[in-house]
């Protein structure tokens, strides 16, 4: 049967399939003048955010164990309720390296979503004592695709705008656990925690590592996950939606490109963008709280990378020479500063067409983080005192002339490094960008656009994540950055990436 009687509660299903994955987006605002020498603190201005509106905390949405505010505390999680108070965040560090981020707003935060998650109603034990019949009142979104929209960049927008859309919306977000969701997020974040993938799933360890894996991503998002074992036919899909339908008012399905472009109708754009800001930097600080580390297996049983291998191999311990004098300097992975540039040229045409799309709505330049010439690195640069440190190049090596521009500059040229292609991969291009005392990148880009929002979760200072750049007609021609961080978030500027 595929509803399984040991399902947990909470407020996303999660149904298994196999795979997927994407890139692109941008956002940044002002440059200073300050140089950096340490990680910037986060700024609390429109990221401390009141609650905007009342979520229905009491009255009826859902029912018995389905009511992810109801849930029980698990053995061994983190999940409040009413008598057991939460334990404390530690201070959030990736890589050796301490997030900018305020710890007590950190916690915040994640108080404020946890309670909303599992906020107990006042009825719950009368409830408790009777046999659940079906909910009238609640309807779910269910994911079981496992095709996917688009590359890595694309599907973790994908997923965002899933969990947003359940929230705003007042459903049960429900996933398959063969689905596209678990391959994507298990390949980089939350592995599944087996020593050796040869052991037989059925198997006392490999059943308890995978019920773990699930009450942590419920809890975690909120969610709720029902276990699918191979491959899933349509027949079947046809019989779990016949089954949910039983149970719940409505089921709605969507797929990963519904949920990528979801915000380009006026319709339904975040009413809110400070709360919508404020929850999806929650959701990413929360997948950083458990990226891989080299340890477990992803959803198809193979061994995952370590999120912190490109950085590691950069820094970790190595020996390098300045550009300036025959000394040697040894920098640790921790103490590191470097800035990384993401040039992507997004296939020639369509790239163009998009920046200008996205440069009509922020007034950025149409060409700039497309070309990155070196004037436009080191009037970025220059100001914030990078200009004589590492600068990481991460490109998809369709325009070869952009890097070599940078490497015959003779400022920057020096300091410039392209990733080796046999240690770059996805995840640990990610990290590293995110983990930078600065960051330039293309905002016609969904992988540039992760790694911006990802860095406005972990509060670096919005000078130092740029974007949104054009030459000041009105003064020297100076490159200046013309929208702020929010613009990375904002449908109104974004459209589907937002």
């Amino acid at each position: 049967m595929l509803l399984s009687a040991s399902i947990v509660s909470l407020c996303v299903v999660i149904i298994n399939f196999s795979a997927a994955v994407a890139s692109t987006v941008s956002g940044d605002d002002e440059t200073n003048n300050s140089t950096i020498v340490t990680q910037q603190h986060h700024r609390h201005d429109h990221r401390r955010l009141a609650s905007a509106r009342d979520r229905k905390k009491a009255g009826g949405v859902f029912t018995d164990d389905n009511d992810p505010r109801t849930v029980e505390l698990k053995e061994g999680s983190f999940a409040v309720n009413e008598n057991d108070g939460e334990p404390p965040l530690p201070p959030l560090r990736i890589c050796n390296r301490e997030a900018p981020i305020s710890h007590r707003f950190d916690m915040d935060i994640n108080d404020k979503y946890r309670r909303e998650c599992v906020l107990r109603r006042h009825n719950t034990n009368n409830h408790k004592q009777r046999q659940p019949s079906k909910d009238e009142d609640t309807s779910i979104l269910l994911l079981h695709e496992i095709k996917t929209f688009g590359r890595t960049g694309n599907n973790l927008i994908e997923f965002l705008h899933a969990l947003q859309y359940a929230r705003d919306n007042d459903l049960l977000l429900v996933v398959t656990s063969g689905c596209w969701v678990p391959h994507l997020l298990t390949n980089m974040w939350l592995s599944i925690r087996i020593d050796n993938p040869d052991i037989e799933k059925q198997s006392p360890l490999r059943i308890e590592a995978m019920e773990h894996w699930t009450t942590l991503l419920e809890q975690l998002f909120c969610i709720k996950i029902i276990t699918t074992s191979g491959t899933v036919t349509d027949v079947q899909i046809d019989k779990l939606v016949l089954q949910l339908s039983e149970q719940y008012k409505n089921v709605i399905q969507m797929s990963t490109k519904e949920l990528f472009l979801m915000f380009r109708t006026n319709a339904n754009y975040p009413t809110i963008l400070d709360e919508y800001i404020d929850y999806q930097c929650f959701i990413l600080r929360a997948l950083f709280r458990y990226y891989n580390t080299g340890s477990g297996v992803n959803m198809r049983n193979k061994p995952v990378k370590d999120m912190c291998s490109v950085i590691d191999a950069t820094f970790g311990g190595r020996t390098t020479t300045t550009a300036t004098s025959s000394s040697s300097t040894t920098t640790s992975t921790a103490a590191a500063i470097y800035s990384v540039i993401h040039s992507r040229s997004l296939e020639g045409e369509p790239g163009i067409r998009l920046l200008e799309k996205i440069s009509r709505r922020s007034k950025c330049d149409p060409l700039g983080a497309l070309l990155m010439e070196p004037d436009y690195i080191k009037s970025i640069l220059q100001p914030l005192g990078m200009l004589n440190h590492p600068i990481l190049f991460i490109t998809d090596h369709q325009n070869p002339s952009i890097y070599n521009k940078l490497l015959a500059d003779p400022i920057i040229g020096p300091y410039v490094q392209l990733i080796p292609e046999d240690s770059s991969w996805v995840g640990g291009d990610i990290t590293v960008a995110i983990m930078a005392n600065v960051f330039i990148g293309n905002p016609a880009s969904t992988f540039s656009g992760f790694i911006a929002k990802s860095r406005v979760a972990l509060g670096y200072d919005s000078s130092t994540t740029v974007m949104f750049r054009a030459k000041d007609n009105n003064a020297s021609g100076k490159w200046i950055t013309v929208c702020e961080d929010k613009c990375i978030f904002d449908a109104q500027i974004m459209n589907a990436m937002a």
